[in-house]
């Protein structure tokens, strides 16, 4: 399964909202974008590379990274052999990849509550910034962003 994701308004997307889809308002924010997710099978934005999202639960955080080629090699050693490290409490983040450039991520996972949405930002940006980005004198492109399911 592949996505496109669309920020703007809850009215505007509202508009563009499929049974698929995910239509998401900003956590921590009132005046944010809303983002949808929204889930194709044959084509988006970004490909599947890991993982699955779960729609089940409320909660979201999104994390967007673009590395360089010598960062790359490392995020997806982590990706392919080394997930678990990626994992809270068994709960798996999907990992999308942009079609237009490789070099982009997205990591988005989804929680029950705001302490484990916070235990796993804490954990993946750890694991960033002191696994991939430590071995490179270049900056790599990162933020994160949570979200609640619109209701």
């Amino acid at each position: 399964m592949d996505i496109s994701l669309k920020l703007g308004t809850d009215n505007f997307l509202k508009t563009q909202l499929t049974s698929a889809d995910t239509l998401l308002k900003p956590l921590f924010d009132s005046k944010g974008d809303h983002l949808l997710i929204k889930e194709l099978t044959t084509s988006g934005d970004y490909r599947s590379l890991k993982g699955g999202l779960n729609s089940s639960k409320d909660l979201y955080l999104l994390v967007y990274i673009k590395l360089n080629n010598e960062q790359i090699s490392i995020f997806e050693d982590k990706v392919y052999y080394k997930f678990d490290e990626f994992v809270e409490k068994n709960n798996e983040p999907a990992i999308f990849q942009k079609r237009a450039d490789f070099k982009e991520y997205l990591l988005i996972n989804s929680f029950q509550n705001e302490e484990d949405l916070g235990f796993w930002k804490k954990q993946i940006t750890d694991l960033i910034k002191n696994g991939i980005q430590a071995v490179s004198n270049e900056p790599l492109k990162f933020f994160s962003q949570a979200y609640q399911k619109e209701i």
